[in-house]
């Protein structure tokens, strides 16, 4: 996002501060986070999969690899995201996942 940002000309900080988040936290004031009415979609699905990750566990530890996609599927259709709305939602839900994925990876 930083790049993104320097491309656009925009200081990053000062976006984040104008958004009414925290610098260090993303969060704003009040400790919540703002979910985007285009994006409620995704976020429904990603809890209603929140039992639904692909583990490999060894003598390493275990390591959360992402959703089944059997189950983000099954989601879809469960929470009526229309056949249109597949390809965007599921795009939404990998940064989603790839986000939970850096946490839950990190014990």
């Amino acid at each position: 996002m930083e790049a993104d940002f320097a491309l656009l000309g925009v200081d990053p900080e000062g976006a984040r501060l104008a958004a009414g988040a925290s610098a260090t936290s993303g969060e704003n004031e009040s400790g919540d986070f703002e979910l985007w009415p285009e994006h409620q979609q995704a976020w429904e699905v990603f809890l209603d999969c929140g039992r639904q990750w692909r583990v490999i566990a060894g003598m390493g530890g275990v390591y959360f690899q992402g959703l089944e996609a059997t189950a983000v599927e099954s989601s879809f259709r469960i929470q009526g995201v229309p056949r249109k709305d597949w390809k965007r939602v599921r795009s939404q839900l990998m940064v989603l996942e790839d986000e939970a994925a850096e946490i839950l990876n990190e014990r």
